[in-house]
């Protein structure tokens, strides 16, 4: 026994030289160990033929880029005509795109390399390659315009027109989902999969397709944990109404919904009582069994804003949290920073949790064409895209991945009212973020949650509900070293004297020429 422990001192002694000696931190050394993501495992090429630009297929690639984030994959985007000889042999899992029918041929090198690629291969839309036909034991029929019905699990969507379709009539293999096709007067399965090669004909960013292929993208991927639904709502800033937003987590709370808020970050100014009113909020929030993620920064334009102070200041912003003992727990931010050298770098490296919005402006600074990603992964679906599901579920069953409802923060009682309304009465069970393990790590706080406890630095934090009112009385703007204050008052004083001087002379001239003039009326009536 005591060899064994003497042997382990020694162990932790030379580990303890040798990073002293490599200048490695420990810190960075134990972050490494416990970092659950594994991007070998994870990664995925991703390969088009076109955009599909001015076509119903325009947008599909982002939208699948989106469902891969949510599954944790480290995407590597590229088209076939920018194609290097030996890149399928450098992964286990490839996705082909085919959203241009009338292009067939494929560069050589493509060909060559995949005629020897015994990896994962996932094909979607048209000119499915003989190698995968032949595995799936694939027969196809095609219609030129067609109205389609789509369902998968609880997804439906109807009267969806498409043109040259291909629908599956014959395979060897698991199915998912249906297409039922108006022109053929049948149904057919929106996707299959045979051992590693998955087939799907169709996929459009905006309907069921999109969340469809999740299902198939799932068993592909071998993912076999079990998948949970959340409530985030979005766009909160210091200066929103934060008396509402106190008010909604306290309501939330007493209807026993857990929650998610994704606020923006203060990047400067924080000593102000107003974010001293921000962070008192945000305590208030996580003590009502609210969850909060911080949201990217707003990119205003990339010629105009500063970005090289993007890590230090969100650094600063996240080490004011946990000082305040608020935990923040991943970050919210649109899918082009994933795709973006600077962005990843300096703004989601502290991260480990991500809830992966959209893109609604890209404003990017140094694109890349690999993605960064989280080892815990939200996929967002709108409110008004709620309406894909089947309307006479009263309860939704979780998507394959982590799917969040986004709703807006309401703007007064009467929208918060219906907001509460609205959850109250959906039957949906949501999941409490903090139950599944987050980390956020600055270089001076380590913040995390593990089974519904947080802490800061292996320090628990305690829940407190109680607000303290901050002074709103705060010079803002200090005041400079002033010359020649005592000169510019004794000015301002003869000033106010000679014009004091000057209205009091006018009023006795005012009073003495009234006299003057009434004497004179006077004795002039006397004469008459």
């Amino acid at each position: 026994m005591r060899q064994h422990w003497t042997r382990k001192c020694w162990i932790v002694g030379m580990v303890l030289c040798l990073c002293l000696c490599l200048g490695t931190p420990l810190s960075k050394v134990w972050a490494a160990d416990e970092d659950p993501v594994s991007t070998q495992d994870s990664a995925i090429l991703l390969m088009y033929d076109s955009m599909g630009v001015g076509t119903p297929e325009e947008g599909n690639i982002e939208a699948l880029e989106r469902v891969l984030a949510a599954f944790g994959a480290q995407v590597t985007v590229t088209s076939f005509d920018s194609y290097e000889a030996g890149t399928l042999a450098k992964y286990k899992k490839v996705i082909a795109v085919r959203n241009a029918a009338d292009l067939t041929m494929l560069p050589e090198q493509y060909e060559e390399d995949f005629a020897a690629y015994h990896g994962a291969y996932m094909h979607i839309g048209a000119h499915l390659p003989e190698a995968s036909r032949q595995q799936l034991q694939l027969e196809e029929d095609q219609t030129v315009n067609d109205t389609i019905n789509l369902t998968i699990g609880q997804l439906s969507q109807s009267s969806v027109p498409v043109q040259n379709m291909s629908y599956i009539t014959n395979y060897s293999g698991t199915s998912y989902g249906s297409v039922t096709s108006e022109a053929l007067g049948r149904s057919v399965p929106f996707g299959i999969m045979n051992g590693n090669v998955a087939y799907i004909p169709y996929m459009v960013k905006g309907n069921v397709s999109e969340l469809g292929i999740s299902y198939v993208l799932k068993d592909w991927l071998g993912i076999t944990s079990a998948t949970h639904q959340y409530v985030v709502f979005h766009d909160i800033y210091p200066f929103s109404d934060l008396d509402m937003l106190s008010d909604m987590a306290d309501k939330l709370y007493d209807a026993g919904i857990p929650f998610i808020v994704s606020v923006q970050p203060v990047l400067s100014h924080l000593d102000y009582p107003s974010m001293t009113r921000y962070l008192e909020t945000l305590k208030h929030v996580q003590s009502r069994n609210g969850s909060i993620v911080v949201n990217a920064p707003v990119v205003a334009s990339t010629i105009t804003q500063d970005m090289t102070v993007l890590k230090s200041e969100m650094s600063a912003f996240l080490d004011a949290l946990a000082g305040y003992g608020v935990v923040p727990l991943g970050i919210g931010t649109e899918l082009y920073w994933t795709f973006d050298q600077h962005y990843a770098a300096d703004g989601l490296t502290f991260f480990d949790s991500g809830i992966v919005f959209p893109n609604e402006r890209v404003l990017a600074r140094n694109p890349s064409n690999t993605s960064r990603a989280f080892a815990t992964s939200i996929y967002t679906i709108g409110e008004a895209d709620l309406e894909l599901y089947t309307k006479d579920q009263q309860i939704r069953n979780p998507l394959p991945m982590n799917t969040a409802v986004v709703y807006a923060f309401p703007t007064d009682k009467k929208g918060l009212q219906v907001l509460m309304d609205k959850l109250q009465s959906d039957w949906t069970a949501y999941s409490d973020y903090k139950n599944e393990t987050h980390r956020v790590q600055t270089d001076t706080n380590k913040m995390e949650s593990k089974s519904g406890h947080l802490s800061v630095n292996g320090q628990s934090i305690q829940m407190n509900d109680a607000m303290q009112d901050v002074s709103a009385e705060h010079v803002y703007v200090d005041e400079g070293k002033k010359s020649l204050t005592t000169l510019f008052s004794v000015q301002n004083n003869i000033f106010i004297v000679l014009i004091l001087s000057t209205l009091l002379i006018f009023v006795a001239f005012l009073i003495i020429g009234y006299r003057l003039y009434k004497r004179k009326y006077t004795n002039y009536r006397r004469e008459l």
